[in-house]
């Protein structure tokens, strides 16, 4: 038996959870949850990085309080954010979180500089304009300070990984979904870079998963008053984490995977990347997964859509729950109207309901106005794409997909479940929910060689959850509702 110290960092809190790795199975127990989202100042939005790590200090030391033996030590949290630090080892600033609004206008900056094909080519990733190397564009255009005292570039779980134990690397995982990487060389995309005019020296070097990269320093082992703890990079980017979490034993079912939160990602896993013209014209992305995995995948504004929908009204005085939220939606006329889950104006935080409103209206659709139509109108639209990246994930790897593993958060929100099997017209596999953590969990216990590899994991994690089938009861009225949305979309 071995236990290991997973944080998982999401959209809107953190968590530390303690896993038990013993005979097959992967035990999880929440020690402690923290808040975790964006820092509004001056109309820019920012990590509370110190913030995070006195929370992570804690959660360790509730750990080591209760006794556990903890055999590593591991950080996940999402992709493309990053770090920068100066040549004392310090943080330039504060981080900037991937809603902040200096990338709106990155994309003819950056393209300019760097055909679009070219970037694509390179590394194979979706265009959006919150991936790092945009981030790092806006930095370029803008002239700003950071970049001239700048000595290295951290990635977020990496950053909270140095200030445990001083390491400076970039796991595989989370440096793919930078925009910033070579997916053809396994190097840095150095002629992008350049093209940009980014400095070279910022970008450290790239580390698997499953690696051990050192002890908790001697100073936080004085305060938390432990021995050295080994400090370990898993699927550092949450997805990576989550995908290697999915139930999938079976191989004679060919399967796709969705992770289910704040965002939608929904994939196949892939032995090398898949980057063509099809994959480019419908906007693909190739990122890291466990083993040299890539996750050929689409980004979905996933249950941000609810969850700044419940914020807003909150922010009204009605206090809603999800569950109160999921019975208005089932009592709501279906398929009134539809939105584009993926459409940027539904990117920045606050107002949604409006958001929402303003698209039915702007598409000729009839206004949404109660929550209980909003809910219907987002969940039935994420249902429609989600069919509608299937069939694309299809036609461009050639390749059926008969059913679906659904993982994370969402699966907790039964409503989706059912309509997303409606739609999409197969099997949905629901769990588990802490595929993050479970994935994290395992990572680690490959890392000392508790568990073999990641096939070995992934029978751990089945037998060690419970999952939910949702067979599609689909009427005729879910390919009217298709067509419509298809159309809508163009």
């Amino acid at each position: 038996m071995k236990q290991f110290l997973a944080f998982d960092l999401g959209a809107s809190s953190g968590r530390a959870i303690l896993g038990t790795v013993d005979n097959g199975r992967i035990e999880l127990e929440e020690l402690h949850r923290f808040e975790n989202g964006a820092v509004e100042i001056n109309g820019g939005f920012y990590w509370n990085i110190l913030g995070l790590f006195s929370e992570l200090k804690t959660g360790l030391r509730i750990a080591i309080e209760k006794g556990a033996k903890l055999s590593g030590i591991a950080i996940d949290t999402w992709g493309v954010d990053y770090a920068l630090l100066d040549r004392t080892g310090s943080f330039c600033g504060f981080p900037r979180n991937y809603r902040d609004p200096r990338t709106n206008d990155i994309l003819p900056f950056a393209f300019e500089r760097t055909p679009k094909e070219t970037i694509y080519e390179r590394t194979g990733i979706q265009f959006m304009n919150l991936n790092t190397i945009f981030q790092l564009s806006a930095m370029v255009r803008d002239q700003d300070p950071s970049l001239e005292i700048a000595e290295k570039l951290l990635f977020m779980p990496n950053a909270l990984t140095y200030l445990f134990c001083g390491n400076i690397c970039a796991e595989y995982t989370i440096a793919t979904t930078s925009q910033a990487y070579d997916a053809n060389k396994g190097d840095w995309a150095w002629d992008i870079i350049d093209a940009i005019g980014i400095p070279r020296k910022l970008f450290p070097k790239i580390v698997p998963p499953c690696t051990v990269v050192g002890e908790l320093a001697p100073a936080l082992c004085q305060e938390l008053n432990c021995l050295p703890i080994p400090l370990i990079l898993v699927g550092s980017h949450d997805t990576a984490s989550a995908v290697a979490a999915v139930p999938a034993t079976n191989s004679s079912r060919s399967w796709a995977y969705l992770s289910s939160g704040t965002w939608s990602l929904l994939g196949v896993e892939l032995n090398a990347p898949l980057i063509t013209e099809k994959a480019l014209a419908a906007n693909y992305t190739n990122e890291g997964g466990l083993e040299g995995t890539i996750r050929f995948l689409k980004n979905i504004m996933g249950m941000w859509l609810v969850q700044e929908s419940r914020a807003e009204w909150k922010r009204q005085g009605l206090k809603y729950t999800f569950d109160e939220l999921d019975e208005m939606a089932i009592a709501a006329e279906p398929f009134r109207s539809l939105i584009d889950p993926n459409d940027e104006m539904f990117v920045a935080p606050g107002g949604m309901p409006e958001r929402i409103a303003a698209f039915c209206a702007n598409t000729g659709q009839p206004v949404p106005e109660t929550p209980g139509q909003i809910m219907r109108c987002a969940l039935e639209s994420l249902a429609l794409k989600y069919r509608r990246t299937l069939d694309e994930i299809e036609q461009i790897t050639e390749n059926k997909i008969d059913l679906l593993h659904l993982v994370g958060g969402g699966t907790k929100n039964l409503i989706l479940n059912e309509l997303t099997a409606n739609a999409i017209n197969r099997p949905v596999v629901a769990g588990p929910s802490e595929a993050t953590a479970l994935g994290n969990i395992m990572a680690q216990a490959i890392a000392v060689g508790e568990l073999a590899d990641l096939a070995e994991g992934r029978k751990a994690v089945a037998a060690s959850t419970d999952t939910k089938t949702h067979l599609p009861n689909r009427p005729e009225t879910w390919d009217a509702a298709y067509d419509r949305f298809q159309t809508l979309l163009g």
